[in-house]
């Protein structure tokens, strides 16, 4: 006898699942660039990262459980598989400043804006404090 799945009638409608590409969000502040990308079930072991030329790359692989004995995939949409994001930065950027965390399946990243990004406020002064020219002598 064919076996056929009793959940089909309720999943035919759905599209397949593409395979695992974590969700990044980015925040841009005076000082920093802040990354932060959803990377459920995974931890800091499963995720490298790195700069260089300009972009920084996040890679990991996010693995599907295997089922236990005796039992078998029936419906799967949960995504699963080899991933890599790659942000490009801003040029200037210190390798050795930025700054990775990991809570509950949340990666935050943590680039520091280099210093030519940096806003510098310029004061004006008044007429009265002024420095006065005098005028070159030749």
């Amino acid at each position: 006898m064919l076996w056929t799945d009793p959940l089909a009638p309720f999943f035919s409608h759905m599209p397949r699942v593409a395979a695992f590409m974590p969700a990044v969000d980015v925040t841009v502040s005076e000082g920093d660039l802040v990354l932060t990308l959803d990377l459920p079930g995974l931890t800091a072991d499963d995720v490298s990262i790195e700069l260089l030329d300009g972009h920084l790359t996040v890679r990991g692989e996010r693995k599907r459980p295997q089922p236990s004995d005796g039992s078998s995939w029936v419906h799967a949409e949960r995504p699963f598989g080899a991933f890599e994001r790659r942000i490009a930065v801003p040029k200037g950027v210190d390798a050795d400043r930025i700054t990775a965390s990991m809570d509950n399946g949340v990666l935050s990243l943590i680039v520091p804006k280099p210093e030519r990004l940096k806003p510098k406020t310029i004061g004006i002064a008044s007429a009265t404090d002024q420095a006065q020219l005098e005028p070159a002598t030749v």
